[in-house]
């Protein structure tokens, strides 16, 4: 090979669009710390293909969100935040603690790139669990974001296929935020101190480990009431929900709030001989409210709501939501 043939090869490789495509990763990686378990050596630092995290003892628990497009285009700080937190969310439902994150970053230039990934910077640092790892693309004709979170139950699972027949449904629920700017969206995170929101994410591991929840899922996209419609189709059981027991902000109208996505909301199912004891570990987190608003019954059918002596049907358990049903008790 001449000098000139190995100047055009070199010539040919160096513009590789695989390999000009690699400089994405600067924006992630100007973004998270590079060494977020150092206690794990070299191998732990954040570039390889693969992260390193500290090993577990208890039952592994995995989750992945993705945003909505509309959210990822016109906010994307918030999207990225909320990309964190609706994952470590899911976590806590399960009576986990969150141990890593990764997520999938695309955007049509770096500076919608940049906010997304501050928003996920941010809400990493408030909640004190690392982002080991993603991939992102600064180049792609649409923007999206996924995000996806490792986390461990040093204690019993809460699943929510394990309620029980006249276990009550309680709201756990952090009221002390405001909407988030027009979307349907309750911020009670945001503005407040990471310590208290550190606190709120560790409660429901402490929860289960003191066997005060027998059952959880987080407040999704579907709001209050279409949780409770996958909680039912997870335990088979009916639901009862008292909508004049449902504490509710001044001000804030009764559709939104049973509509609405909150930063932390949870509903439980808790036998009636834990109400006190679980009372008395949420009144140790201000201004979090725990609220009993309705029941799990085996001789009802999906999902009602309750005013004075009327009652409604919201959903029949032979309409199958998600797909997951219920599974034969042992």
């Amino acid at each position: 090979m001449s000098a000139q043939d190995l100047d055009d090869l070199v010539q040919q490789l160096s513009q590789l669009s695989g390999l000009k495509a690699k400089r994405d990763i600067q924006t992630a990686a100007a973004a998270f710390p590079h060494h977020p378990f150092a206690e794990l050596g070299l191998a732990s630092c954040l570039g390889d293909d693969a992260a390193v995290v500290p090993g577990q003892t208890g039952s592994l628990l995995l989750a992945c969100e993705g945003m909505q497009p509309e959210l990822v285009r016109d906010d994307p700080w918030f999207a990225g935040w909320s990309g964190v937190l609706v994952n470590l969310n899911d976590i806590a439902a399960m009576g986990g603690r969150p141990l890593a994150l990764v997520n999938s970053v695309w955007s049509a230039e770096e500076q919608s790139a940049a906010a997304l990934l501050e928003g996920l910077r941010l809400a990493c640092d408030t909640f004190a669990v690392p982002m080991v790892g993603g991939h992102i693309n600064s180049h792609s004709p649409y923007a999206a974001l996924s995000v996806s979170v490792l986390g461990v139950a040093d204690g019993p699972v809460l699943s929510a296929r394990a309620a029980q027949p006249g276990d009550e449904l309680m709201l756990l629920i952090d009221a002390d935020g405001r909407f988030y700017r027009h979307y349907p969206f309750w911020d009670a995170a945001t503005a407040a101190e990471p310590s208290r929101l550190q606190n709120q994410l560790a409660l429901l591991p402490r929860l289960a480990q003191l066997g005060l929840v027998r059952a959880a899922k987080d407040i999704s996209m579907g709001g209050l009431v279409g949780t409770a419609v996958m909680f039912a189709e997870a335990c088979g059981l009916g639901i009862t929900i008292d909508l004049d027991a449902i504490p509710r902000p001044a001000q804030i109208a009764e559709p939104a709030w049973l509509s609405c996505f909150p930063s932390f909301g949870f509903l439980l199912a808790v036998s009636s001989a834990q109400i006190q004891p679980l009372a008395e570990q949420i009144s140790r987190h201000g201004p979090l409210i725990g609220a009993a608003i309705g029941r799990f019954n085996a001789s009802l059918d999906g999902v009602w709501l309750e005013r004075s002596s009327q009652r409604q049907q919201l959903w029949s358990g032979t309409t199958s939501l998600t797909g997951f049903a219920a599974v034969a008790r042992s």
